[in-house]
C-alpha cells in the first residue's frame, strides 16, 4: 500500500523552481519515512550506508508538469471539470498500472472533490474553484535534470505545486520504489486517494490564499484530512476504511511518542497530523474548521495560534480532542 506523499511548495516555501548547488542528502529513517539534510555528516552515521547524496545544481528545480519530457508514446487530454479545465499528459504504457485510464482516474476524483467542496462549510470562492490544473503521469524512470534528486529518490507516489500542479508516478502509486504489482481493482483505488490528497493541498493552498507556506506537518495533515472527508462522496473509495486506518496509525505513533511530536513524514506522522483536523471538525464541524483557516490569513499566524484564538482551544484541549475522537466509533 502506498502510505506517502509530498507536497512540495511546503519544502521550497512556495517558490518551487528555485535553483541551488548546495549538497542534498536524502535517507530513510527508522520509522518508516525520509528525511533531508544538507550534508552527509548530518546523516546518522548508521544510515548513511543507505543515504543518497547530490551536488547538481538542479537539486531543488522541478520542471512544470506541460514542460517535463516524457518518452514513448504520449496521450493527452483536456476535461472541462467541476473544479476547473484540467490538462493531462502520461505515457500509454504507465496505464498498464490500473484498470481505469488516466483520464477516467482524475474526472472520478475531480467530481468528487466537487462535491466535497459543494457539500460542507467551505467559503464561496471554492465551492465554486474553477483552476486550471496541469496533471502529469509519470513512468518509474524520472527525468533526472527536471525532477530534484531527493523526490526521484523519496519514493513519493504524488507531489504538488501551487496553484494547481500534480505530478503522479505511476508504479509508485501503490508500490513505492518496489514497483510491487497489485489487482488492478486495488491500484484504482489507491491512485484515487493520492489524487484526492494532492488537489487536496492546492485547495488548503488556496484557503490560505498563498501565506503560511513551510509547515509541512498542516500542510500534509490537512491533505490526509481531506482525503477522508472526500472519500465520503466517491463511488470508489470508503470513508470508513480510510479514516479506520488513520486512527491506526495515529494510535501506533502516538504509543511511540506521547510527548513531542516531531513530524519526520513516516505514514504514522502524516495520520497523527491529520488528527488535530479530525477533532476540529468532528467536534465542532467543517465550518470552524475553515474559521481557523480564515483566522490565519487574517491575523498572519500559524495553525495552533489559530486554533487558540478562534476556538480557544489550547494545546491541551486540542490533545484532549484527538483522544476523544481517536476513542469514538
Amino acid at each position: 500500500m502506498r502510505f506517502l506523499f509530498s507536497i512540495v511548495f511546503a519544502l521550497f516555501c512556495f517558490t518551487p523552481h528555485a535553483r541551488a548547488g548546495n549538497e542534498t542528502c536524502v535517507y530513510p529513517t527508522k520509522d518508516g519515512g525520509m528525511r533531508q539534510v544538507n550534508a552527509l555528516a548530518d546523516v546518522p552515521y548508521e544510515l548513511r550506508k543507505h543515504a543518497k547524496c547530490f551536488r547538481s545544481s538542479q537539486d531543488t528545480y522541478l520542471a512544470k508538469p506541460q514542460d517535463i519530457e516524457l518518452q514513448g508514446s504520449i496521450r493527452r487530454e483536456q476535461i472541462s471539470s467541476p473544479v476547473g479545465t484540467i490538462h493531462m499528459r502520461w505515457p500509454r504504457k504507465v496505464e498498464t498500472q490500473f484498470g481505469r485510464t488516466p483520464l477516467r482516474a482524475m474526472t472520478d476524483v475531480a467530481n468528487t472533490v466537487s462535491k466535497a467542496l459543494r457539500r460542507a462549510s467551505f467559503p464561496s470562492r471554492l465551492q465554486s474553484l474553477n483552476l486550471e490544473w496541469q496533471v502529469i503521469f509519470l513512468d518509474a524512470e524520472l527525468p533526472e535534470t527536471q525532477i530534484p534528486a531527493y523526490l526521484i529518490a523519496n519514493c513519493h507516489p504524488g507531489w504538488m505545486t501551487p496553484p494547481a500542479n500534480i505530478y503522479i508516478v505511476a508504479q509508485r502509486v501503490t508500490g513505492g520504489c518496489s514497483n510491487t504489482r497489485v489487482p488492478e481493482r486495488v491500484a484504482d483505488k489507491e491512485l484515487a486517494e493520492v489524487l484526492v490528497h494532492e488537489m487536496g493541498h492546492a485547495i488548503e493552498y488556496h484557503l490560505l490564499e498563498g501565506t503560511n507556506g513551510g509547515d509541512r506537518m498542516r500542510a500534509e495533515g490537512f491533505a490526509t484530512w481531506f482525503e477522508g472527508y472526500a472519500s465520503d462522496f466517491s463511488s470508489l473509495l470508503n470513508s470508513r476504511n480510510i479514516i479506520d486506518e488513520q486512527k491506526r496509525r495515529a494510535k501506533a505513533s502516538i504509543q511511540q511518542s506521547q510527548g513531542y511530536f516531531a513530524f519526520k513524514g513516516s505514514a504514522e506522522d502524516y495520520a497523527r497530523a491529520a488528527m488535530n483536523f479530525y477533532a476540529i471538525s468532528s467536534r465542532r464541524g467543517v465550518s470552524s474548521l475553515i474559521d481557523v483557516y480564515e483566522r490565519m490569513v487574517r491575523d498572519n499566524v500559524g495553525f495552533m495560534v489559530a486554533v487558540d484564538k478562534e476556538l480557544d482551544w489550547d494545546a491541551e484541549r486540542l490533545a484532549e480532542e484527538i483522544g476523544k475522537f481517536l476513542g469514538a466509533r
